[in-house]
């Protein structure tokens, strides 16, 4: 038997109604929406440990629609928990090394007979030999 791409075309054809194309319609809107609330429910704990803003925001999409996926852009906060855990730690740094700085320019005004890195280096190599 061979196959006849243009009759099995014409076949679907007929066989795809209006009310077939309505179904698969409403069927891929409500995958969109359950994959637009699986990934709010991970971006907004993501995000925050506030349970109620957790809460607010699946119940928005849950009991909205996808659409107002633009309101929970506006309402999520603007970085993740690792991005703010992240800079603080480069805060902190910067604080550390502003202290460390000042702690190094007050020991070279006490003492300008400071050996170089360089003649560390040399006399560790010297010692190790």
């Amino acid at each position: 038997m061979k196959f006849d791409l243009v009759s099995f075309v014409e076949n679907i054809y007929e066989m795809v109604t209006f009310d077939t194309f309505i179904k698969f319609a409403v069927l891929y809107f409500f995958i969109i929406w359950i994959s637009v609330l699986l990934w709010v429910m991970k971006d907004i704990s993501n995000r925050t440990n506030s349970i109620f803003l957790q809460v607010i925001s699946v119940l928005i999409i849950l009991f909205f629609s996808p659409f107002w996926i633009f309101i929970y852009l506006l309402i999520r906060p603007s970085n993740t928990l690792f991005e703010k855990y992240y800079q603080e730690i480069e805060e902190n740094l910067d604080i550390f090394h502003e202290i460390i700085e000042e702690k190094i320019n007050g020991k070279w005004k006490e003492c300008p007979d400071i050996i170089s890195d360089d003649e560390i280096i040399k006399n560790k190599k010297k010692k190790t030999d």
